[in-house]
């Protein structure tokens, strides 16, 4: 008796459309086939393409538009809730290269809300630092960290690179976070940055980064393009 197990056409029909977006034969946003064309095409039926695309659909591979057809969808980075892991180290997983263009670095001091956050008093210097994410040269989200003073080192850092590389490499160890997220709507410069139409939906994460004594290392605020990012909550 043949103990191999015996997948359905449909998800046969799935993992093979799957490992041509992921390979790159079928690239970002190009029209797949139209359902007639794909049943002649791997000799199977329309309902048997119709379960394969809801599969793809479902995975986040394709997406489709009433009216108009199929079309590869963005690739998303994918953060795991619970992991501590920065941005360079998501895109690192997901086989993505990833960047930051530095917008500003500056000192200003903490109102009764970041003071809060970074476990501060009121009125103390904290460091600012502003940037925009990428991976593979696309915008992905924008990031503004705020840090005490005890920090200062990273004003003489590169930070076009990863943080938290630059933060181990300093003996501070970013291992817990508490994150929240919302659902908000860009402005008209957050748009610009990465690359949405004003007014789109967008997350927000933030974030409060701690050691394993629980000490506050940073607070982080992030808009991020839905479209290029996913949260995966595991519990």
């Amino acid at each position: 008796m043949n103990s191999e197990m015996v997948f359905p056409l449909y998800q046969k029909l799935a993992e093979d459309i799957k490992r041509q977006i992921l390979d790159g034969t079928l690239k970002e946003n190009e029209k797949l086939p139209p359902e007639l064309e794909l049943s002649k095409e791997y000799s199977v039926s329309r309902v048997t393409v119709r379960k394969a695309m809801e599969i793809l659909v479902d995975g986040g591979y394709v997406k489709k538009h009433q009216g108009i057809g199929t079309f590869v969808a963005a690739r998303k980075i994918n953060r795991i809730h619970g992991q501590s892991m920065g941005f360079t180290d998501m895109c690192e997983t997901e086989g993505k290269i990833p960047s930051a263009e530095l917008l500003g670095v500056e000192w200003t001091t903490a109102t009764v809300a970041m003071s809060q956050h970074l476990g501060i008093k009121e009125g103390e210097r904290i460091l600012k630092i502003s940037r925009i994410r990428k991976y593979d040269g696309v915008p992905v989200m924008l990031e503004v960290n705020y840090f005490s003073s005890r920090y200062s080192y990273l004003m003489e850092q590169d930070l076009t690179k990863s943080l938290y590389a630059t933060l181990r490499a300093h003996g501070d160890m970013p291992n817990h976070a508490v994150k929240v997220v919302e659902i908000g709507y860009v402005t008209q410069e957050e748009a610009q940055y990465l690359n949405m139409a004003p007014g789109s939906v967008t997350l927000i994460l933030k974030e409060t980064v701690t050691n394993d004594d629980r000490d506050v290392i940073h607070y982080c605020k992030q808009v991020v393009n839905p479209e290029r990012y996913k949260l995966t909550i595991a519990f």
